[in-house]
């Protein structure tokens, strides 16, 4: 009996003895941010922010600088992270960082293998946004303010959350996908391309963060297509809504389709569905698309009669035209241009046709290029918003 209460009272104090590393909020600096340049000889140049807590607080703001962006050059990111205190003086927290920034010159350069100490290390989570930065240095992009969300990553966070929310034109790229992508033979990485719009050299003023036009803006570019670790090019960011809907990672978004001369309709498509068929078939992989939605009509300049069944019917079958030419171009400038399969058509094909990719895995670029792909699109118009007769038709 002795024993066990020994063992007990052993357990119970364990148990309450508290965190072994803690430390106090007043001592520590929350990372939410990152970016990666290319320095000298090869090296890197590490950019992190470090938010000031009480400025992003109405209530406590007093005017300063809402984060503190640093910046060292070394050999890795591993030495890097733990030398920030030459400049910052409190210890830095890793673990609730929102956007990892990555340069253009460094995916050119092939220069990703920083991948790997993210990975491994045990503080850093798999919840951040990795973007590149397009046109300017990474870490521009975190010393752009913003007035309604002053820290930069902070912002962008929302910003790519909500993009994809409403219209979806950011593939949600976390470590695991860029490391997936990397080892698998059937498909290619892809991130989001993010620019400044305006002047980068006044983004980092508390000033800009003052005016309704801000003098720089950090904005979606594009969509950046990665081979391995290096860069292949880029796509206008209507494809990265494409390559969301192919990859079936899209939920509600906007087409705008042309229903007479010089006339528009706004259709609102959501609870879309995209299923995907891969097999082999005289050597030349054959893929099937299949995409099925719901949608309803936010705007209408033709003077179709929308309380009849078949202005429905055939605003429908324009819909469903326009979004099947849209998702076509995609692939072909995939398959033509680039050679680069960003859709995992390949992992499809793995999964169906298990020996038969395996015979052609080395090769799959080629084969992807030379894919017959087959898009059916079917979309269901259901409604025309709260009204059904546009006033353009009622007044005369």
């Amino acid at each position: 009996m002795k024993f066990k209460n020994l063992v007990f009272i052993l357990v119970i104090v364990i148990i309450l003895g508290g965190c072994w590393d803690h430390r106090e909020l007043s001592e520590i600096t929350v990372v939410v941010g990152m970016a990666i340049d290319k320095g000298q000889d090869n090296q890197y140049k590490l950019t992190v922010e470090g938010i000031n807590a009480m400025e992003l607080n109405s209530k406590t703001a007093s005017g300063f600088a809402p984060s503190i962006v640093f910046t060292l050059e070394g050999e890795t990111l591993a030495e890097l992270t733990r030398k920030m205190n030459i400049g910052i003086s409190k210890y830095l927290i890793y673990s609730h960082m929102k956007v990892l920034v990555i340069s253009e010159e460094v995916l050119k350069e092939e220069m990703i293998y920083f991948l790997d100490f993210l990975e491994r290390n045990r503080e850093i989570r798999d919840d951040f946004n990795i973007v590149t930065a397009r046109h300017v240095e990474a870490a521009d992009i975190l010393r752009t303010t913003y007035q309604v969300q002053k820290s930069s990553s902070l912002k962008l966070h929302t910003q790519l959350n909500s993009l994809v929310d409403s219209w979806g034109g950011d593939p949600n790229i976390r470590l695991n996908d860029i490391i997936q992508t990397y080892t698998s033979p059937g498909k290619r990485g892809v991130m989001t391309a993010l620019t400044i719009r305006g002047k980068p050299e006044k983004g980092g003023s508390v000033d800009n963060m003052n005016k309704t036009t801000p003098d720089a803006m950090v904005v979606v570019d594009s969509l950046a297509i990665l081979k391995k670790d290096k860069l292949l090019g880029f796509l206008p960011i209507k494809d990265t809504r494409n390559f969301l809907w192919i990859t079936n990672k899209l939920n509600k978004t906007e087409v705008s389709v042309i229903c007479a001369k010089e006339r528009n309709l706004g259709v609102r498509v959501v609870n879309t569905l995209t299923k995907t068929e891969a097999k082999l078939i005289n050597g030349r992989a054959v893929i099937n698309l299949k995409v099925r939605g719901e949608a309803y009509i936010e705007s209408a300049q033709c003077k179709d009669d929308l309380t009849q069944v078949d202005t429905y019917e055939k605003y429908g079958r324009l819909t469903e035209k326009k979004i099947k030419r849209d998702l076509e171009a995609t692939i072909d400038k995939l398959q033509q241009v680039y050679k680069a399969d960003i859709f995992g058509f390949g992992e499809v094909l793995y999964r169906q046709d298990y020996k038969n990719f395996k015979r052609i895995e080395k090769n799959w670029d080629e084969y992807f290029s030379d894919a017959l792909v087959n898009v059916d699109v079917h979309i269901k118009l259901r409604r025309s918003g709260i009204r059904t007769k546009s006033i353009f038709t009622e007044v005369k």
